[in-house]
């Protein structure tokens, strides 16, 4: 029996699971339950509990809000990416981003009685959505022009849908 004092699942195993063909969890939406589906095909387990962080399973699955960045995407995307050094590299390659982020924070560290505060601005960001049809390529640039590059899935469903309609599309 599940755990009324757990709380609910936080790191989203259940959603993962059930859109990962390899993994044989299933939601059956007549029992609202997660089933571990037997690999002789002749049953299935209930789950009651997530197996990596111990929180409750979810009531349903959570509404899919972003596309997921496959691996095959990742890989083509690092392999356009990987020999870019700096912000003049990206551009000429990949033309004026969608969007820019110009640095808007900074941090000050504490001091101490040996070491003076430092004050650290954040990164300039740069995102291209025209490079992929299912993922948003991330270009962080830090102060001293180096680039961090991450791949992040598109938004499938508009904000306000993700925010509080019941029915946004779930896998």
């Amino acid at each position: 029996m599940p755990n009324p004092n757990a709380p609910v699942c936080g790191c989203r195993w259940f959603d993962e699971a059930v859109k990962d063909p390899h993994i044989p969890v299933v939601f059956n939406s007549e029992s609202n339950g997660f089933y571990l589906a037997h690999q002789d095909g002749r049953g299935c387990s209930l789950f009651h509990h997530c197996p990596f962080c111990g929180g409750r399973a979810p009531a349903k699955p959570r509404p899919i809000i972003f596309a997921d960045v496959t691996h095959e995407e990742s890989l083509r995307l690092h392999s356009l990416t990987r020999h870019l050094k700096s912000e003049e590299e990206l551009i000429q390659e990949f033309g004026k981003p969608d969007q820019i982020f110009d640095p808007s924070g900074s941090f000050t560290t504490a001091g101490s009685d040996s070491d003076p505060r430092e004050t650290f601005i954040g990164s300039r960001r740069l995102i291209y959505k025209h490079l992929s049809d299912t993922v948003d390529v991330n270009v962080q640039i830090n102060r001293y022009g180096r680039l961090k590059i991450s791949y992040c899935g598109k938004r499938l469903v508009p904000k306000k849908q993700a925010e509080g309609d019941s029915s946004t599309p779930t896998a």
